[in-house]
């Protein structure tokens, strides 16, 4: 009898728990964020710049540049219990570039991501298309947006399937820029 009533209870709260509305949300944006993995630095970047160019232009005809980006929580100091400041570098192991303004629709141009002056990231050959994601914010709730399938950087191409509503570079393939 115990046995029965527990399945019973189990089924009925399965069944409300399963019920629910699916609900779908579309965002024209083009992506949320610029992931710089294995950055494993202290340094934090002071300025970040970001070039649009007209795609397959050889990065000749500039549409746009912009330096508004939020240079990630990371930078930030970490504190421990005590209160003392924690080095940044055991948790610096990406930098994430956020744009204050979101950038939206297709990616139809080229990216040159230029940081400190010191690293440059030239992006081309961005597949891109609209794909529907999970909202992560419950069961039944979806985003219809723009995803990154894969792109070229400095000459590499890369599959960005691990993070296809943002932007993902490993840091070792930007190129320094000798000084003059």
């Amino acid at each position: 009898m115990v046995k029965f009533k527990f399945i019973t209870t189990f089924c009925i709260v399965f069944i409300f728990i399963s019920c629910h509305e699916t609900e779908y949300a579309t965002k024209d944006q083009s992506f949320n964020n610029i992931y710089l993995r294995g950055w494993n630095s202290t340094r934090c970047p002071s300025k970040i710049v970001f070039e649009k160019y007209e795609k397959k232009s050889n990065f000749k005809n500039l549409i746009d540049s912009t330096s508004g980006f939020d240079i990630n929580i990371n930078c930030l100091p970490k504190y421990d219990k005590f209160n003392n400041i924690i080095p940044t570098s055991p948790y610096n192991d990406q930098m994430i570039l956020t744009p204050y303004v979101p950038y939206n629709g297709k990616i139809n141009y080229d990216i040159k991501l230029v940081i400190d002056d010191s690293l440059v990231y030239k992006i081309t050959d961005i597949k891109d298309g609209i794909d529907t994601v999970s909202a992560r914010s419950g069961p039944g709730k979806w985003i219809i947006m723009n995803n990154i399938k894969s792109l070229v950087v400095n000459g590499k191409k890369l599959d960005n399937k691990n993070a296809p509503l943002s932007i993902e570079i490993p840091t070792k393939l930007g190129k320094v820029i000798k000084k003059k």
